[in-house]
């Protein structure tokens, strides 16, 4: 079952200026001088951009194998890390702990390193803006293991002086909670307002868990009279909320617990309370979405029971149907969500490169690393010991003779790299077509431990009064193209301390779930839906889209969006959270799918069914204490 907390997001490149939607020429990337790239301040379509994944998908869909002859000398190197995410630097950085002078190669097909942990920068009017393009914070540390800690703390990250550089006070200050938005399409009328959410969960775990500081508003239920509902969906509302005593009825005699585990949120609303109205299912379904990337056909029962969906008996009364860890899921919220670099965890990859390769950047602390100048000619340097190795797709992993060998495009050319060990870092999915020689029920468990698309939108504006005067800070969208809306975290450190006033530059993250909510088929069939539609929708879209959305949510209360929009950047994940229900066999997924293969060693997040950041590092640990294992292969 998932654990309803908010998750931190493990997990077309635009050319220049907001809007753009260009590829990176590879003649230009062919040249010599690259003293001009630098992917964190491209707007446009990012994350998953045009040039990161066509090859992947013929590799993966169409069964390509033939790239051409190799070019060059093969090189050799102590470690091959597939991945340049937070779990691949976190196995390079363990393994030069080990080894000071190794030489490691790290590979990624993506344009920039981080993987999820993107990092994207604005410039407004002269004011300099940070914020993410996926994951977002550190989510809970003080359950963090003692190789994650140790890490952290190498890189001089202090989950102390993060809380405090979190502005608890800041919503309460510009009056901002809560709010729901019923569009006009889904609901007859277009109406923003501060509410709390339709949920048994506490209104307050939203200010604690998911927005720190954020003003919760009136309960759902005192807002129903001023609502854009009918009659009749508000008396469905009411009886969702009063829990009709066949709820509990549907769950006992021979196919109770069966019903439990089998059925969606969906087909239970429908079938206890008759409720098959689009509207309906959305505004009750979606305090998930933002929350765990899930959303009406894709919530199981017992997520919607963890998550507080309203119309269910309690937990109490499913304690029979769950095991004892299961039982106590959300009892502990965990730590309040408070430890938050302003690009994300975008600053924890920029520390991990810059120990790796010293020459990249200079700065002493993460305070400095916000605002340091990288060089990104200086990642894949001859005379590195590491060297990171972007716009480079991994095409074929294999044992051989005692060592690893990894094929690869660069520049549409195949290139050998050979070492000793090999750590795929990458996502499972692509894992499966990749490394030779994986037994068969290792390569089916991979490919069917998906991932949940998403998209994580930044849209840098000019000015925010009219988000002011809505006194909505955090919005909920039921039936929205984007289901969640919120201004960045305000969080000041360094020299990065923006105005933050109503009349000053700021960035709104604008979260989208594709996957149809309701749609039929298991989630990995909805997943697939979701992420077919992903890769199909053009910048130009997901454009449009935010202009109107906003427009409709704000517009009047004064916003004009050619007006206020100053950039848009669009960070597509068809790969996005580790879904932790992927199963093979009965059993979860990661489980077959993350065995080592010979001197191959499996990474990232996926390995632990997990999608956060502490299990990202604890992969690659794990994957380091293998190769000091080598009797255990």
């Amino acid at each position: 079952m998932a654990n309803i907390t908010r998750r931190d997001f493990l997990n077309g490149v635009a050319l220049l200026g907001a809007g753009a939607t260009m590829g990176w020429p590879l003649k230009i990337l062919a040249a010599g001088d690259l003293s001009w790239y630098y992917p964190p301040a491209l707007t446009g379509m990012r994350g998953n951009h045009v040039g990161s994944f066509e090859t992947a998908h013929a590799l993966a869909w169409a069964g390509q194998r033939e790239f051409g002859p190799i070019q060059g000398d093969v090189e050799y190197y102590d470690l091959v890390v597939i991945g340049a995410g937070i779990s691949g630097l976190s196995a390079a950085w363990f393994y030069q702990q080990e080894k000071p002078n190794a030489g490691i190669l790290i590979l990624d097909n993506h344009d920039d390193f981080g993987g999820h942990a993107k990092r994207n920068e604005f410039e407004v009017d002269g004011h300099f803006l940070l914020s993410y393009g996926g994951t977002q914070s550190f989510d809970s540390p003080s359950s963090f293991s003692d190789e994650s800690l140790q890490l952290l703390k190498a890189l001089g990250i202090d989950f102390g002086k993060l809380a405090d550089f979190y502005d608890r006070d800041f919503f309460g200050k510009h009056k901002l909670s809560l709010g729901i938005f019923y569009d006009e399409k889904t609901f007859g009328q277009t109406q923003l307002i501060k509410s709390g959410l339709p949920t048994a969960r506490l209104q307050a775990d939203y200010s604690k868990y998911f927005i720190p500081g954020i003003g919760i508003g009136p309960d759902f239920l005192s807002t129903l009279e001023s609502i854009p509902l009918n009659s009749q969906q508000r008396k469905k509302i009411g009886e969702v909320f009063s829990i009709l005593p066949k709820a509990k009825s549907y769950f006992k005699g021979d196919t109770g617990e069966e019903r439990f585990f089998s059925k969606n949120y969906v087909q239970f609303l429908f079938e206890v309370y008759g409720i098959e109205d689009p509207a309906l299912i959305a505004l009750l379904s979606m305090s998930l979405v933002e929350d765990t990337a899930l959303g009406g056909a894709n919530v199981s029962l017992p997520d919607a029971v963890a998550g507080g969906l309203p119309g269910l008996p309690s937990k109490e009364f499913f304690a029979g149907f769950l095991d004892e860890e299961d039982n106590n899921e959300g009892e502990n919220e965990g730590d309040e969500y408070v430890h938050h670099f302003p690009d994300g965890n975008a600053t924890l990859v920029r520390i991990l490169v810059q120990r790796l390769i010293p020459a990249v950047a200079q700065f002493s602390s993460p305070e400095q690393c916000l605002t340091a100048k990288f060089d990104y000619q200086a990642l894949d340097r001859a005379y590195n010991p590491v060297r990171v190795r972007l716009n480079s797709l991994a095409v074929s992993a294999e044992n051989k003779s005692g060592e690893t060998e990894v094929t690869y495009l660069k520049d549409g050319k195949l290139y050998s790299a050979r070492a000793p060990h090999t750590i795929m870092a990458g996502w499972h999915m692509m894992a499966a077509h990749i490394i030779k020689g994986l037994p068969v029920q290792q390569k089916r468990a991979m490919q069917d431990n998906v991932k949940i698309p998403l998209v994580y939108a930044q849209v840098a504006l000019r000015q925010w009064k009219a988000i002011q005067s809505s006194g909505v800070g955090a919005a909920y969208c039921p039936g929205s193209w984007f289901q969640y809306v919120q201004p960045d975290f305000p969080v000041a450190m360094g020299d990065y301390k923006p105005n933050r006033s109503p009349d000053h530059p700021t960035v709104l993250t604008m979260i989208r779930m594709p996957c149809p909510m309701l749609g039929s088929g298991t989630p990995a069939d909805l997943f697939r839906q979701g992420r077919y539609e992903l890769l199909a929708t053009t910048f130009e879209t997901f454009e449009k889209n935010i202009r109107e959305q906003l427009q409709a949510m704000y517009g009047p209360f004064g916003f004009a969006h050619q007006r206020d929009i100053a950039a848009i950047t669009v960070n597509r994940w068809s790969h996005g959270f580790v879904y932790d229900g992927a199963e093979y066999k009965g059993k979860p997924a990661h489980i077959t799918a993350s065995q080592r293969v010979g001197n191959i060693l499996i990474a990232n997040a996926d390995t632990s069914g997990r999608a956060y950041t502490d299990a990202a590092i604890d992969m690659a640990w794990q994957a380091i204490k293998l190769i000091k294992a080598p009797d255990k292969l």
